[in-house]
Protein backbone atom coordinates (compact mmCIF):
# COMPACT_ATOMS: atom_id res chain seq x y z
CA UNK A 1 0.00 0.00 0.00
CA UNK A 2 1.41 3.37 -1.01
CA UNK A 3 1.52 6.63 0.92
CA UNK A 4 1.25 9.77 -1.20
CA UNK A 5 2.62 13.08 0.10
CA UNK A 6 2.14 16.37 -1.75
CA UNK A 7 5.36 18.39 -2.01
CA UNK A 8 4.72 22.08 -1.32
CA UNK A 9 6.31 25.31 -0.19
CA UNK A 10 4.97 28.69 0.91
CA UNK A 11 6.16 30.42 -2.23
CA UNK A 12 4.91 30.88 -5.78
CA UNK A 13 5.98 27.46 -7.07
CA UNK A 14 6.92 24.27 -5.21
CA UNK A 15 8.63 22.34 -8.00
CA UNK A 16 9.24 24.44 -11.14
CA UNK A 17 10.15 28.06 -10.37
CA UNK A 18 9.33 29.25 -13.90
CA UNK A 19 5.80 27.83 -13.71
CA UNK A 20 4.54 31.27 -12.62
CA UNK A 21 4.49 32.02 -16.35
CA UNK A 22 1.71 29.46 -16.89
CA UNK A 23 -1.82 30.85 -16.45
CA UNK A 24 -3.14 27.52 -15.11
CA UNK A 25 -0.68 27.64 -12.18
CA UNK A 26 -2.63 29.18 -9.28
CA UNK A 27 -0.11 29.14 -6.45
CA UNK A 28 1.62 32.46 -7.35
CA UNK A 29 -1.59 34.28 -6.48
CA UNK A 30 -2.71 31.86 -3.78
CA UNK A 31 0.28 31.24 -1.53
CA UNK A 32 -0.46 34.27 0.68
CA UNK A 33 -4.15 33.33 1.05
CA UNK A 34 -5.05 30.91 3.85
CA UNK A 35 -8.19 29.92 1.92
CA UNK A 36 -6.05 28.70 -0.98
CA UNK A 37 -4.15 26.40 1.38
CA UNK A 38 -7.16 25.06 3.28
CA UNK A 39 -8.98 24.32 0.01
CA UNK A 40 -5.92 22.52 -1.34
CA UNK A 41 -5.47 20.50 1.85
CA UNK A 42 -9.13 19.48 1.87
CA UNK A 43 -8.93 18.40 -1.78
CA UNK A 44 -5.81 16.34 -1.19
CA UNK A 45 -7.32 14.64 1.85
CA UNK A 46 -10.49 13.79 -0.06
CA UNK A 47 -8.45 12.70 -3.08
CA UNK A 48 -6.42 10.02 -1.31
CA UNK A 49 -3.20 11.72 -0.17
CA UNK A 50 -1.66 10.68 3.14
CA UNK A 51 -0.14 14.07 3.83
CA UNK A 52 1.44 17.35 2.84
CA UNK A 53 5.20 17.90 2.86
CA UNK A 54 6.36 21.51 3.12
CA UNK A 55 9.89 22.39 2.08
CA UNK A 56 11.38 25.62 3.39
CA UNK A 57 14.34 27.93 2.76
CA UNK A 58 16.01 30.49 4.99
CA UNK A 59 17.86 32.92 2.76
CA UNK A 60 17.81 34.81 -0.53
CA UNK A 61 20.61 32.98 -2.30
CA UNK A 62 23.63 34.89 -3.58
CA UNK A 63 25.80 32.02 -4.84
CA UNK A 64 25.13 32.49 -8.56
CA UNK A 65 27.35 35.32 -9.87
CA UNK A 66 27.88 36.36 -6.24
CA UNK A 67 24.63 38.32 -6.14
CA UNK A 68 21.03 37.95 -4.98
CA UNK A 69 19.86 39.53 -8.25
CA UNK A 70 19.53 36.27 -10.26
CA UNK A 71 17.62 34.55 -7.44
CA UNK A 72 15.23 37.47 -7.06
CA UNK A 73 14.75 37.83 -10.82
CA UNK A 74 14.11 34.11 -11.34
CA UNK A 75 12.05 33.73 -8.17
CA UNK A 76 14.38 31.02 -6.88
CA UNK A 77 12.67 30.16 -3.56
CA UNK A 78 11.85 33.82 -3.04
CA UNK A 79 9.62 35.38 -1.90
CA UNK A 80 8.77 32.61 0.54
CA UNK A 81 6.79 32.50 3.77
CA UNK A 82 7.16 30.17 6.75
CA UNK A 83 5.05 26.97 6.71
CA UNK A 84 4.95 26.39 10.49
CA UNK A 85 2.24 28.99 11.28
CA UNK A 86 0.16 27.66 8.39
CA UNK A 87 -0.06 24.13 9.80
CA UNK A 88 -2.58 25.10 12.48
CA UNK A 89 -5.01 26.37 9.85
CA UNK A 90 -4.55 23.19 7.81
CA UNK A 91 -5.11 21.08 10.91
CA UNK A 92 -8.43 22.83 11.47
CA UNK A 93 -9.51 22.29 7.85
CA UNK A 94 -8.73 18.55 7.72
CA UNK A 95 -9.28 15.45 9.85
CA UNK A 96 -6.78 12.84 8.66
CA UNK A 97 -4.15 14.55 6.52
CA UNK A 98 -0.56 14.35 7.77
CA UNK A 99 1.21 17.71 8.08
CA UNK A 100 4.97 17.58 7.53
CA UNK A 101 7.10 20.72 7.66
CA UNK A 102 10.78 21.51 7.37
CA UNK A 103 12.71 23.17 10.19
CA UNK A 104 16.47 23.59 10.36
CA UNK A 105 18.61 22.27 13.21
CA UNK A 106 21.30 24.78 12.20
CA UNK A 107 19.21 27.88 12.85
CA UNK A 108 16.69 27.11 15.62
CA UNK A 109 17.65 26.54 19.26
CA UNK A 110 16.46 23.00 20.14
CA UNK A 111 14.43 24.06 23.19
CA UNK A 112 12.49 26.64 21.17
CA UNK A 113 11.79 24.34 18.23
CA UNK A 114 10.74 21.46 20.49
CA UNK A 115 8.04 23.69 22.00
CA UNK A 116 6.81 24.89 18.60
CA UNK A 117 6.57 21.36 17.22
CA UNK A 118 4.86 20.01 20.34
CA UNK A 119 2.27 22.76 20.02
CA UNK A 120 1.50 21.83 16.42
CA UNK A 121 1.34 18.13 17.28
CA UNK A 122 -1.23 18.98 19.95
CA UNK A 123 -3.31 21.24 17.70
CA UNK A 124 -3.32 18.68 14.87
CA UNK A 125 -4.22 15.75 17.16
CA UNK A 126 -0.93 14.05 16.44
CA UNK A 127 -0.65 14.56 12.70
CA UNK A 128 2.72 16.35 12.67
CA UNK A 129 5.85 15.28 10.84
CA UNK A 130 9.17 17.12 11.06
CA UNK A 131 11.53 17.16 8.08
CA UNK A 132 14.89 17.40 9.83
CA UNK A 133 17.39 19.42 7.80
CA UNK A 134 20.64 21.27 8.25
CA UNK A 135 21.12 24.64 6.58
CA UNK A 136 23.63 25.12 3.80
CA UNK A 137 23.52 28.72 2.56
CA UNK A 138 26.14 31.15 3.79
CA UNK A 139 23.59 33.94 4.03
CA UNK A 140 21.39 31.70 6.19
CA UNK A 141 24.13 31.53 8.79
CA UNK A 142 25.07 35.20 8.39
CA UNK A 143 21.48 36.29 8.99
CA UNK A 144 20.74 34.02 11.96
CA UNK A 145 23.77 32.60 13.76
CA UNK A 146 26.75 34.42 12.27
CA UNK A 147 29.45 31.75 11.89
CA UNK A 148 29.21 29.42 8.89
CA UNK A 149 29.35 25.72 9.72
CA UNK A 150 30.97 23.16 7.37
CA UNK A 151 28.92 20.21 6.12
CA UNK A 152 29.98 17.53 8.62
CA UNK A 153 29.86 19.87 11.61
CA UNK A 154 26.28 20.75 10.69
CA UNK A 155 25.39 17.07 10.97
CA UNK A 156 27.27 16.71 14.27
CA UNK A 157 25.12 19.50 15.68
CA UNK A 158 21.99 18.04 14.14
CA UNK A 159 22.47 14.70 15.91
CA UNK A 160 22.96 16.40 19.26
CA UNK A 161 19.99 18.67 18.50
CA UNK A 162 17.87 15.56 18.06
CA UNK A 163 19.13 14.11 21.33
CA UNK A 164 17.95 17.25 23.13
CA UNK A 165 14.53 17.11 21.47
CA UNK A 166 14.12 13.41 22.25
CA UNK A 167 14.88 14.06 25.91
CA UNK A 168 12.37 16.92 26.08
CA UNK A 169 9.63 15.05 24.21
CA UNK A 170 10.07 11.56 25.64
CA UNK A 171 11.54 11.97 29.14
CA UNK A 172 10.61 15.30 30.67
CA UNK A 173 6.92 14.64 31.42
CA UNK A 174 5.33 11.40 32.59
CA UNK A 175 2.21 10.28 30.78
CA UNK A 176 0.07 10.96 33.85
CA UNK A 177 1.75 14.21 34.93
CA UNK A 178 -1.38 16.31 34.38
CA UNK A 179 -3.86 15.35 37.13
CA UNK A 180 -6.20 18.37 37.43
CA UNK A 181 -6.92 17.53 41.08
CA UNK A 182 -9.23 20.27 42.40
CA UNK A 183 -9.19 18.93 45.96
CA UNK A 184 -5.44 19.32 46.36
CA UNK A 185 -5.14 22.28 44.02
CA UNK A 186 -2.76 20.34 41.83
CA UNK A 187 -2.92 20.87 38.08
CA UNK A 188 0.20 18.82 37.32
CA UNK A 189 2.27 16.62 39.60
CA UNK A 190 5.72 18.21 40.10
CA UNK A 191 7.21 14.77 40.79
CA UNK A 192 6.18 13.73 37.25
CA UNK A 193 8.00 16.60 35.53
CA UNK A 194 11.78 16.33 35.17
CA UNK A 195 14.75 18.40 34.11
CA UNK A 196 16.52 16.73 31.18
CA UNK A 197 19.90 18.17 32.13
CA UNK A 198 21.51 17.94 28.71
CA UNK A 199 25.15 19.07 28.63
CA UNK A 200 26.83 18.44 25.30
CA UNK A 201 29.45 19.62 22.84
CA UNK A 202 27.09 22.11 21.22
CA UNK A 203 24.06 22.56 23.49
CA UNK A 204 23.39 22.91 27.19
CA UNK A 205 19.67 22.52 27.86
CA UNK A 206 18.51 21.95 31.44
CA UNK A 207 14.76 21.76 30.71
CA UNK A 208 12.14 20.82 31.67
CA UNK A 209 10.00 20.81 28.56
CA UNK A 210 7.24 23.42 28.48
CA UNK A 211 4.62 21.13 26.94
CA UNK A 212 2.76 18.21 28.43
CA UNK A 213 2.94 14.98 26.37
CA UNK A 214 1.34 15.40 22.95
CA UNK A 215 -0.41 12.61 21.02
CA UNK A 216 2.83 11.42 19.40
CA UNK A 217 5.34 12.99 21.82
CA UNK A 218 8.00 12.90 19.11
CA UNK A 219 6.60 13.96 15.70
CA UNK A 220 7.20 11.59 12.80
CA UNK A 221 10.79 12.23 11.72
CA UNK A 222 11.46 12.80 8.02
CA UNK A 223 14.93 13.34 6.58
CA UNK A 224 16.05 14.30 3.11
CA UNK A 225 19.86 14.07 3.22
CA UNK A 226 21.46 12.06 0.41
CA UNK A 227 25.13 12.71 1.07
CA UNK A 228 27.16 10.01 2.78
CA UNK A 229 26.80 11.70 6.16
CA UNK A 230 23.14 12.47 5.50
CA UNK A 231 22.44 8.79 4.84
CA UNK A 232 24.10 7.84 8.11
CA UNK A 233 21.91 10.29 10.02
CA UNK A 234 18.82 9.04 8.19
CA UNK A 235 19.71 5.43 8.99
CA UNK A 236 19.91 6.25 12.70
CA UNK A 237 17.05 8.73 13.08
CA UNK A 238 14.66 8.98 10.13
CA UNK A 239 11.29 7.27 10.26
CA UNK A 240 10.74 8.38 6.64
CA UNK A 241 13.24 9.46 4.01
CA UNK A 242 12.52 11.78 1.10
CA UNK A 243 14.96 11.48 -1.79
CA UNK A 244 15.55 12.58 -5.40
CA UNK A 245 16.45 10.12 -8.16
CA UNK A 246 16.40 10.46 -11.93
CA UNK A 247 15.98 6.72 -12.43
CA UNK A 248 14.51 3.70 -10.68
CA UNK A 249 17.96 2.13 -10.67
CA UNK A 250 19.39 5.09 -8.80
CA UNK A 251 16.65 4.77 -6.19
CA UNK A 252 17.17 1.02 -5.84
CA UNK A 253 20.85 1.59 -5.08
CA UNK A 254 19.93 4.25 -2.50
CA UNK A 255 17.32 1.97 -0.87
CA UNK A 256 19.83 -0.87 -0.53
CA UNK A 257 22.42 1.48 0.96
CA UNK A 258 20.02 2.95 3.53
CA UNK A 259 18.83 -0.55 4.47
CA UNK A 260 22.42 -1.65 5.11
CA UNK A 261 23.18 1.41 7.23
CA UNK A 262 19.92 1.09 9.17
CA UNK A 263 20.61 -2.58 9.88
CA UNK A 264 24.06 -1.61 11.19
CA UNK A 265 22.28 0.86 13.49
CA UNK A 266 19.99 -1.90 14.78
CA UNK A 267 16.88 -0.68 13.00
CA UNK A 268 14.76 -3.21 11.08
CA UNK A 269 13.27 -2.39 7.68
CA UNK A 270 9.74 -2.04 9.05
CA UNK A 271 10.85 0.84 11.33
CA UNK A 272 11.22 3.35 8.49
CA UNK A 273 9.69 4.18 5.12
CA UNK A 274 11.30 5.34 1.85
CA UNK A 275 9.53 8.02 -0.17
CA UNK A 276 11.27 8.98 -3.42
CA UNK A 277 10.10 12.11 -5.24
CA UNK A 278 8.33 11.75 -8.57
CA UNK A 279 6.78 14.22 -10.98
CA UNK A 280 3.69 12.65 -12.58
CA UNK A 281 2.07 13.92 -15.76
CA UNK A 282 -1.00 11.71 -15.90
CA UNK A 283 -3.94 12.07 -18.29
CA UNK A 284 -6.49 9.88 -20.07
CA UNK A 285 -4.19 9.67 -23.11
CA UNK A 286 -0.43 9.58 -23.52
CA UNK A 287 -0.59 12.55 -25.89
CA UNK A 288 -2.39 14.69 -23.32
CA UNK A 289 0.14 13.76 -20.63
CA UNK A 290 3.06 14.57 -22.93
CA UNK A 291 1.48 17.90 -23.83
CA UNK A 292 1.23 18.81 -20.13
CA UNK A 293 4.89 17.92 -19.65
CA UNK A 294 5.97 19.89 -22.72
CA UNK A 295 4.10 23.03 -21.59
CA UNK A 296 6.04 23.02 -18.35
CA UNK A 297 9.38 22.30 -20.05
CA UNK A 298 8.84 25.11 -22.55
CA UNK A 299 8.33 27.62 -19.72
CA UNK A 300 11.77 26.95 -18.20
CA UNK A 301 14.70 29.32 -18.57
CA UNK A 302 17.98 27.33 -18.32
CA UNK A 303 19.49 29.91 -15.96
CA UNK A 304 16.78 29.24 -13.38
CA UNK A 305 18.09 25.74 -12.77
CA UNK A 306 21.69 26.94 -12.51
CA UNK A 307 20.63 29.51 -9.92
CA UNK A 308 18.88 26.75 -7.96
CA UNK A 309 21.83 24.34 -8.29
CA UNK A 310 24.25 27.06 -7.18
CA UNK A 311 22.01 27.84 -4.23
CA UNK A 312 21.73 24.24 -3.08
CA UNK A 313 25.43 23.45 -3.51
CA UNK A 314 26.87 26.76 -2.26
CA UNK A 315 28.83 26.85 -5.51
CA UNK A 316 28.70 29.30 -8.42
CA UNK A 317 27.80 27.43 -11.62
CA UNK A 318 27.99 30.64 -13.66
CA UNK A 319 31.76 30.10 -13.85
CA UNK A 320 31.48 27.04 -16.13
CA UNK A 321 30.85 26.66 -19.82
CA UNK A 322 27.37 25.17 -20.12
CA UNK A 323 28.69 22.49 -22.48
CA UNK A 324 31.27 21.36 -19.91
CA UNK A 325 30.63 18.01 -18.18
CA UNK A 326 29.01 18.19 -14.77
CA UNK A 327 31.62 17.00 -12.31
CA UNK A 328 31.54 16.01 -8.67
CA UNK A 329 32.77 18.77 -6.38
CA UNK A 330 33.48 18.85 -2.67
CA UNK A 331 30.55 21.16 -2.01
CA UNK A 332 29.74 22.52 1.42
CA UNK A 333 26.08 22.88 0.49
CA UNK A 334 23.45 20.18 -0.03
CA UNK A 335 25.81 17.52 -1.39
CA UNK A 336 22.97 15.16 -2.21
CA UNK A 337 21.89 17.59 -4.94
CA UNK A 338 24.58 16.06 -7.16
CA UNK A 339 23.83 12.46 -6.20
CA UNK A 340 20.90 12.14 -8.61
CA UNK A 341 23.11 13.18 -11.52
CA UNK A 342 26.26 11.27 -10.55
CA UNK A 343 24.23 8.08 -9.99
CA UNK A 344 22.33 8.36 -13.25
CA UNK A 345 23.12 6.13 -16.22
CA UNK A 346 24.13 9.04 -18.47
CA UNK A 347 26.61 11.89 -18.34
CA UNK A 348 25.31 15.43 -17.87
CA UNK A 349 26.68 18.76 -19.00
CA UNK A 350 26.38 21.81 -16.75
CA UNK A 351 23.71 23.30 -19.01
CA UNK A 352 21.71 20.06 -19.22
CA UNK A 353 21.84 19.67 -15.46
CA UNK A 354 20.65 23.25 -15.06
CA UNK A 355 17.62 22.72 -17.30
CA UNK A 356 16.83 19.47 -15.51
CA UNK A 357 17.41 20.86 -12.02
CA UNK A 358 14.99 23.67 -12.76
CA UNK A 359 12.28 21.06 -12.30
CA UNK A 360 14.25 19.05 -9.70
CA UNK A 361 16.11 15.78 -10.38
CA UNK A 362 13.06 13.61 -9.84
CA UNK A 363 11.79 10.92 -12.18
CA UNK A 364 9.09 12.23 -14.51
CA UNK A 365 6.37 9.67 -15.12
CA UNK A 366 4.37 10.62 -18.19
CA UNK A 367 1.37 8.73 -19.51
CA UNK A 368 -2.01 7.19 -18.82
CA UNK A 369 -3.08 6.14 -15.31
CA UNK A 370 -2.33 2.53 -16.21
CA UNK A 371 1.17 3.31 -17.47
CA UNK A 372 2.08 5.50 -14.48
CA UNK A 373 0.68 2.94 -12.02
CA UNK A 374 2.74 0.21 -13.72
CA UNK A 375 5.89 2.27 -13.16
CA UNK A 376 5.02 3.01 -9.53
CA UNK A 377 4.69 -0.72 -8.94
CA UNK A 378 8.21 -1.16 -10.30
CA UNK A 379 9.48 1.51 -7.90
CA UNK A 380 7.68 -0.25 -5.09
CA UNK A 381 9.48 -3.47 -5.96
CA UNK A 382 12.74 -1.48 -5.76
CA UNK A 383 11.92 -0.42 -2.19
CA UNK A 384 9.52 2.54 -2.30
CA UNK A 385 6.86 2.65 0.41
CA UNK A 386 5.15 5.57 -1.25
CA UNK A 387 5.96 8.77 -3.07
CA UNK A 388 6.38 12.49 -2.61
CA UNK A 389 4.48 14.04 -5.50
CA UNK A 390 6.08 17.10 -7.10
CA UNK A 391 3.51 19.33 -8.81
CA UNK A 392 4.78 21.70 -11.51
CA UNK A 393 1.29 23.23 -11.77
CA UNK A 394 -0.80 23.69 -8.61
CA UNK A 395 -3.46 22.51 -8.08
CA UNK A 396 -3.83 20.96 -11.55
CA UNK A 397 -1.08 18.35 -11.17
CA UNK A 398 -2.51 17.22 -7.83
CA UNK A 399 -6.04 17.25 -9.24
CA UNK A 400 -4.94 15.00 -12.11
CA UNK A 401 -3.34 12.57 -9.66
CA UNK A 402 -6.55 12.45 -7.60
CA UNK A 403 -8.82 12.21 -10.64
CA UNK A 404 -6.90 9.69 -12.75
CA UNK A 405 -4.11 7.96 -10.84
CA UNK A 406 -5.66 7.38 -7.39
CA UNK A 407 -8.62 5.33 -8.74
CA UNK A 408 -6.21 3.16 -10.72
CA UNK A 409 -4.04 2.57 -7.65
CA UNK A 410 -7.10 1.73 -5.59
CA UNK A 411 -8.33 -0.73 -8.21
CA UNK A 412 -4.97 -2.49 -7.89
CA UNK A 413 -5.16 -2.53 -4.08
CA UNK A 414 -2.15 -0.22 -3.84
CA UNK A 415 -3.99 2.72 -2.31
CA UNK A 416 -7.07 1.32 -0.55
CA UNK A 417 -9.30 3.42 1.65
CA UNK A 418 -7.85 3.06 5.10
CA UNK A 419 -9.98 1.72 7.90
CA UNK A 420 -8.06 3.57 10.61
CA UNK A 421 -10.09 5.86 12.86
CA UNK A 422 -10.33 9.55 12.11
CA UNK A 423 -8.36 10.36 15.26
CA UNK A 424 -5.36 8.18 14.33
CA UNK A 425 -2.00 9.92 14.54
CA UNK A 426 0.30 10.23 11.52
CA UNK A 427 2.64 7.61 12.97
CA UNK A 428 -0.30 5.22 13.44
CA UNK A 429 -1.27 5.71 9.80
CA UNK A 430 2.24 5.10 8.54
CA UNK A 431 3.43 2.39 10.92
CA UNK A 432 0.47 1.22 13.00
CA UNK A 433 1.96 2.58 16.24
CA UNK A 434 1.59 5.83 18.15
CA UNK A 435 5.09 6.03 19.62
CA UNK A 436 8.52 5.67 18.04
CA UNK A 437 9.74 2.13 17.50
CA UNK A 438 11.74 0.48 20.28
CA UNK A 439 14.77 0.41 17.97
CA UNK A 440 14.69 4.19 17.51
CA UNK A 441 17.14 6.30 19.55
CA UNK A 442 14.28 8.44 20.89
CA UNK A 443 12.88 5.35 22.62
CA UNK A 444 16.25 4.55 24.13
Amino acid sequence: MFDLFAYLNCSHSPAVEDAWRLPEHEQPDGYTDVGFWTDLASSLEAGGFTGLFFADAYNVADNYRGSVDPAVRRGEQVPENDPLPLLSALAAATDRLGLVATASTSLYPPYLLAKKLSTIDDLSDGRLGWNVVTSAGRLEFANVVGEYLPHDERYDRAEEFLEVCYALWESSWDDDAVVEDAETGTYADPDAVSFVGHVGDHYDVPGPHMCAPTPQRTPVLFQAGQSDRGRDVAARHAEATFSFHLSRGGFASYADDVARRAADAGRPRDSYALYPAITPYVAPTTAAAENARDRVADAIDPETGLVRLSNHLNHDYAQYDRDAPLEAIDAEGIRGALEAFSNDDREWTVGEAGVRYARYPAAELVGTPEAVADELERWSAAGADGFVILAPVVPRTFDDVCRYLVPELRDRGLLPDRGDPADATLRERLFGRERVAESHPAAR
